[in-house]
């Protein structure tokens, strides 16, 4: 009896010690299990000791996926990492969870997109794309095509929203899992970690306090409200329960005044979730067209540090780039901005729309049946690629109480199946654009 418990000890030692340990695999190892896999992309050579180790501590915290950390230093060009990750994915098996990258565009690949295009009214039956020629057209950045493995890479350099609509290459804008990318580079991604594990302990159980800046600047004759003021559909969201009905168990507070001034205050006051609706680039939000008159701008990015806030930087293209030199990095690695959500392309007034003018009923006293007047638009017509679509939508999802990760990931997903459902409508062309070009930056929930 004795040796047999001796013997049944040993045995039980020897499969504690051969069981794998912790939760991070190397993208030369093969997945055993079935759990989806999350893939962890940094550059070996862009970051330093402490990085690693933090990015390595932090990945051990997700616990339902299988955790591949993946080394892009031998991958220069974002369309031979895809295939890379194919690659690595085809080995392992199952399916995707998700990609976080680290690093700048420069330590990290991002896609080349070209705005090439121009809108063109074509017909009733077709409105179509015309090809800008011009001959240095201006490039831009995106990684949603790091959001499906369904594209071609032959076709991932120097995008073009005319190539996929009107060439039918194939390449595909509906993501299939969430990208998150930290776009900060070797000696600030340890110090950002820690930052986000701070802000996670400082939000743990409460009711996060929604806060929305605006700067409209699209009026239209015959309107009181701009057509591009976010703050104003944020706030029909709010009050109009049959249609909406969202924000019921969070503070929604909105300022058109004393931007700058508002901003600190709500930053000494308490965690936010920050909403700036505005025009302006990566040097920050601006109070007009001009681009100079910034009411939050890269400095004051750096000094609000009284509390942690989420930033939502609607419109504006302040994430140009995915570099170093714009407010979401100095705001990231300076001040205390967390997870910002932010296009690389400016967007903001185009197709933008808080009403339409649209046939209505013959007004009772009236004759005919040709009348029209601007309807404020519902969830129905915001289907038509209204850019607020993408807001309705990414509100919805965190009604339901979803992550913000998850909340911009499913309005991403319906944004991309409602344009490509559009395709035959010259608004596709917008509904496209916006998709490539909108991030969420920073880190994904474990």
């Amino acid at each position: 009896m004795n040796r047999f418990r001796c013997n049944s000890m040993i045995l039980f030692i020897l499969i504690l010690i051969l069981l794998p340990f912790g939760s991070i695999t190397s993208a030369s190892e093969t997945a055993t299990t079935e759990k989806s896999n999350y893939y962890f992309v940094y550059n070996s050579s862009k970051v330093d000791t402490k990085d690693l180790a933090t990015i390595k501590q932090y990945v051990a915290k997700f616990k339902n996926t299988n955790n591949v950390l993946f080394d892009a230093k031998n991958y220069k060009e974002a369309p031979k990492l895809l295939d890379a990750l194919k690659a690595q994915q085809k080995k392992i098996g199952g399916k995707v969870a998700g990609i976080q990258i680290f690093g700048l565009a420069s330590d990290v690949p991002s896609f080349s997109y070209l705005h090439k295009m121009k809108p063109t009214e074509g017909n009733f039956e077709w409105n179509g794309i015309e090809y800008d020629k011009r001959e240095k057209p201006e490039k831009f950045v995106s990684d949603l095509f790091y959001s499906n493995f369904n594209s071609d890479s032959k076709y991932l350099t120097d995008i073009t929203v005319y190539g996929i609509i009107q060439e039918n290459q194939q390449v595909s804008i509906i993501p299939e899992w969430p990208v998150s990318r930290l776009p900060l580079t070797k000696g600030e991604i340890s110090k950002y970690i820690n930052t986000y594990e701070a802000y996670r302990k400082q939000i743990e159980g409460k009711s996060i306090s929604t806060v929305a800046l605006s700067a409209p600047v699209e009026f239209q004759k015959g309107l009181d409200v701009a057509q591009d003021d976010i703050v104003f559909f944020m706030n029909r969201m709010k009050e109009e329960k049959k249609e909406f009905g969202y924000f019921s168990n969070t503070d929604l507070r909105t300022y058109y005044k004393d931007l700058a001034v508002n901003l600190t205050k709500e930053n000494k006051s308490e965690v936010m979730d920050l909403v700036v609706g505005s025009d302006g680039d990566t040097e920050g939000a601006t109070l007009k067209k001009d681009r100079k008159n910034y009411f939050f701008d890269r400095k004051s990015a750096a000094s609000l540090n009284s509390n942690y806030y989420t930033a939502f930087f609607w419109g504006s293209g302040t994430a140009k780039g995915l570099n170093a030199n714009s407010i979401i990095h100095d705001g990231m690695a300076k001040g205390k901005m967390i997870n910002p959500i932010a296009f690389t392309i400016s967007t903001y007034s185009r197709d933008v729309a808080n009403y339409l003018w649209l046939p209505v009923p013959t007004p009772e006293g009236e004759t005919g049946d040709d009348w029209n007047d601007y309807l404020a638009v519902d969830k129905e017509l915001l289907e038509r690629n209204n850019p607020f679509f993408f807001v309705y939508k990414y509100y919805e999802a965190i009604d339901n109480g979803k992550t913000r990760l998850q909340s911009f990931y499913d309005a991403q997903v319906a944004y991309a199946n409602l344009s490509v459902s559009n395709k035959h409508n010259l608004r596709a062309a917008i509904g496209y654009e916006n998709v490539i070009s909108l991030h969420y930056l920073g880190l994904a929930d474990y």
